[in-house]
C-alpha cells in the first residue's frame, strides 16, 4: 500500500475492500471494460503489433521504424497462402 497517503492509498484500500467482498464497484467494472475495448482496438489497428515489433527489434518509434514494420508486415502477408 502507498505509505504517502492521499488518493492513491484510498484507491488501493477501496480496491482491496472490493476484492475481499468478492465484487468490484461499477466504476471498476467500467474501467476494466474500457481497458479491454482499448486493447482490442490496439490489436485490430496493429498498434500492439507495432509495439511488439519495436520491442523485438530494440527500436524507438520513428518514421523509419514504422516503415520497417510496414515492410515486414507486407512480406508476411505476401507469404500467406490465399484460399479460394
Amino acid at each position: 500500500m502507498n505509505s504517502s497517503g492521499g488518493a492513491g492509498a484510498a484507491r488501493e484500500t477501496m480496491e482491496i475492500d472490493n476484492r475481499k467482498s468478492g465484487g468490484y464497484s461499477l466504476v471498476a467494472k467500467i474501467r476494466r471494460s474500457c481497458r479491454l475495448v482499448a486493447a482490442a482496438l490496439a490489436e485490430i489497428f496493429d498498434e500492439s503489433a507495432y509495439g511488439r515489433f519495436l520491442d523485438r527489434a530494440e527500436l524507438q518509434s520513428s518514421v523509419s521504424a514504422y516503415a520497417a514494420f510496414q515492410k515486414e508486415n507486407e512480406q508476411v502477408k505476401a507469404r500467406r497462402p490465399r484460399c479460394c
